[in-house]
């Protein structure tokens, strides 16, 4: 059976199919309640200061797998987007507060509740910005659905803090079929050495009534993933 090796693009340039992965680039940032700035998905690397956490803490393997400094895509990678998912997820550094205070139906974390994901879905944009020179993008994060994850299935454990006698109440960005999924008319292109942004814009300065109870170091965790391919690095 016939394989190819190398093809060569209308330009002139020579690329090899087993460069290119679907695995994709992934950034994390944290939206805490009350005022807030834009937050800059793909603006650090490992050992970067995530945007918007307590601290700000250090960037490990799990926040982002982007090399270098942030906001440009190395020389030795190049990037066709087909579209953005965004992952919604809940951390709290102290469950008895977390629960004292907020709403009923809390769901344990990393869960969401439903009605701080309809809040974060109704205040945040999603703008996708290629060089510097304009967005390419500017659409509500609910219409970058997760599409992938766990489906809940709700038994009657709960942690400590919680209420026994309370049901739970989970949200998400999407549900996990790839049937949500929604894809850009054309792909955008990223460069290799190529300024790019992510960035989950407030136009209103806040999520409103973003509710964590007394925990104020609570964060929605929002984990921005790349869909298209990807070629990897090559040296």
């Amino acid at each position: 059976m016939a394989q190819a090796f190398m093809v060569r693009l209308p330009d002139g340039r020579e690329v090899r199919p087993e460069d290119w992965t679907s695995a994709p680039l992934y950034s994390l940032v944290e939206i805490a309640s009350g005022v807030i700035s834009p937050l800059e998905a793909f603006s650090y690397g490992i050992g970067g200061q995530v945007p918007g956490s307590v601290g700000p803490r250090q960037a490990v393997i799990s926040d982002t797998n982007l090399q270098g400094q942030g906001n440009i895509l190395p020389e030795n990678e190049e990037l066709l987007l087909f579209s953005l998912c965004v992952t919604l997820l809940q951390v709290a550094s102290s469950t008895t507060n977390y629960f004292a205070g907020n709403e009923a139906w809390t769901p344990d974390p990393p869960h969401v509740t439903l009605t701080n994901v309809l809040r974060v879905q109704q205040d945040t944009l999603v703008k996708l910005r290629i060089a510097n020179t304009k967005e390419y993008c500017s659409m509500p994060l609910g219409f970058f659905a997760a599409s992938c994850g766990v489906m809940p299935y709700l038994g009657s454990a709960r942690s400590q803090g919680s209420s026994y006698s309370q049901t739970e109440l989970i949200g998400a960005n999407g549900s996990v079929s790839e049937g949500d999924h929604r894809l850009f008319a054309t792909p955008h292109q990223v460069a290799p050495g190529e300024a790019f942004q992510v960035i989950l814009d407030f136009p209103r300065g806040q999520v409103r009534s973003l509710a964590f109870g007394a925990d104020t170091n609570a964060r929605i965790r929002a984990r921005v993933e790349t869909r298209g391919v990807r070629r990897r690095p090559v040296a």
